[in-house]
């Protein structure tokens, strides 16, 4: 069963909303500007510490799968792959021609040593790196011999292409005299590139089979500027997330806005430690709360389940590996009192979990605190359930909803243990349960976790990407970042149709 999205009724549906931003064909030629404005470190790459990092690494790395807005895993560095009948082992063909940048064959092993490379980083700073699931260190990753690359899972699964969209999975090559790793996605950089300072310019790659039609495309990258101020900068594209911003560039002469697809889910989790045995503290708060009218920050709409997308296929990988909580609380501040069962923690620094938290204190009484907290002491507090309950933001990691929810589940030991632990949501056997009866379906944690009050589904929200002038050519990654090799103007010229007549 396929993956469920938010429909513009409010129901559910396959077809996801935003995926045709920019969609049609594009003239060739043409030099383009995009405005960034979060800090961009070669240091990073390929794997993105920010939304502007997401956007630039997108268009210079490539994963082995691709997998679109539309949810269909597609070639990339691997043109084929195939898995053992009990989907425990998936070997990937890398395609003949794939070069990096300086003309090196993408192998196998060098792949794997890619992978080594961005599983080791010590500032990883997601909690659902691919990593978590397989180790690039072990043998489970191995290189059958040039092209080919095996690797074997603990468990079935048969979606596992999938996770390996996802940009920690992405593949680069350091070399000697590079200030930027060498990738061989569509944009490609030189040795002599610098950082941005503040612009990066990148080229087409004209060895890679999707090699863009443009002449240049530039990151214009000012840290932490209010992107109103990059309107006399000379940019083409800006990807936006605040509404003051929206609303400003929708009535700029020359410029609209596009609605991207909803990434970001919130959730309150409400750790049992704090909970008496009495009834759900916080559910008629969350019931009595109006995404679309409470938050003003981002768009935002309600959402009713925990897993986003809503999951269609049975769940594997649900269990695996927790890292162990960093520091006892007494370890720090939040030790002493700041916390308790009648308040509310979000991430400082994020608005729309700011008004969630707020809107649900003044729902819930007058004794409820709101604690916003640095992401250092808020990772800490959910180890340790240390506070009542937490407004939780997940951005789309993954491009299905069993990869999301073990986003979620990974956050704490004692958050997957609610969801799994339970009899009635033990999968034990489940993936040789389903192979043998196709009706059967294992316990959906999520509609436990749901059931239980330990989590809360609260909204989705969405980025809106603004645009000078027309646009064409663009396509949409899973999680909704623009991939901008195809972008043009639009060609006002008809096209054939598949019978080869015009409309």
């Amino acid at each position: 069963a396929p993956d469920l999205w938010p429909a513009a009724d409010g129901t559910l549906t396959p077809a996801r909303e935003g995926c045709d931003v920019g969609d049609g064909p594009a003239l060739a030629g043409g030099r383009w500007v995009v405005g960034v404005t979060d800090p961009v470190q070669p240091r990073h790459a390929p794997v993105p510490r920010n939304a502007g990092e997401r956007l630039v690494f997108a268009q210079l790395y490539e994963t082995l799968v691709n997998v679109g807005c539309d949810g269909e895993a597609r070639p990339g560095l691997a043109s084929t792959w195939a898995c053992t009948e009990d989907s425990t082992t998936w070997v990937f063909t890398l395609r003949p021609d794939a070069r990096f940048w300086d003309g090196t064959p993408v192998t196998a092993p060098r792949v794997r040593d890619a992978w080594l490379h961005n599983a080791g980083g010590d500032d990883d700073p997601s909690p659902a790196s691919p990593w978590r699931w397989i180790s690039a260190r072990a043998n489970s990753i191995s290189a059958v011999d040039a092209r080919r690359l095996a690797i074997r899972l603990p468990e079935p699964h048969a979606r596992f292409p999938q996770l390996l969209a996802h940009p920690a999975a992405a593949v680069a090559l350091r070399q000697p005299g590079w200030t930027w790793p060498v990738g061989s996605g569509p944009a490609r950089l030189r040795a002599s590139d610098p950082a941005p300072r503040p612009d990066l310019g990148c080229r087409p790659n004209l060895n890679h089979p999707d090699a863009p039609t443009w002449d240049e495309l530039v990151f214009h990258v000012r840290p932490g500027l209010d992107p109103r101020d990059l309107v006399g900068d000379g940019i083409d594209l800006l990807e936006l997330r605040d509404r003051e911003n929206v609303a400003f560039f929708d009535q700029v002469p020359a410029w609209a806005v596009h609605p991207l697809p909803w990434d970001r889910q919130y959730v309150l989790v409400c750790p049992p430690d704090m909970r008496d045995d009495g009834p759900d503290p916080w559910a008629a708060a969350v019931a009595g709360l109006v995404p679309a009218r409470d938050v003003t920050a981002v768009s935002a709409r309600d959402w009713p389940h925990v897993d986003f997308p809503r999951g269609g296929a049975v769940c594997p990988q649900l269990s695996g590996p927790i890292p162990a909580p960093d520091a006892a609380p007494l370890a720090s501040d939040l030790g002493r009192g700041r916390l308790g069962p009648r308040t509310i923690a979000y991430p400082a620094g994020d608005a729309a979990a700011a008004e969630l938290a707020g809107r649900l204190g003044h729902l819930a009484g007058t004794s409820v605190r709101i604690a916003g907290l640095a992401a250092v002491d808020y990772d800490l507090a959910l180890e340790w359930q240390m506070s009542g309950a937490f407004v939780l933001p997940l951005d789309q990691l993954f491009p299905t909803g069993c990869l999301q929810l073990a986003t979620l589940m990974g956050r704490a030991a004692w958050l997957q243990k609610a969801g799994l632990d339970r009899p009635e949501a033990r999968a034990g056997d489940s993936l040789a349960a389903a192979d043998r009866d196709a009706a059967w379906r294992a316990p959906d944690p999520a509609a436990v976790l749901a059931a239980a009050g330990v989590v809360h589904p609260l909204a989705v929200t969405r980025s809106w990407l603004a645009a000078r002038g027309e646009i064409a050519g663009l396509r949409l990654d899973f999680d909704g970042t623009p991939l901008l090799a195809g972008l043009g103007r639009p060609d006002p010229a008809p096209h054939p149709t598949a019978a080869g007549a015009t409309p």
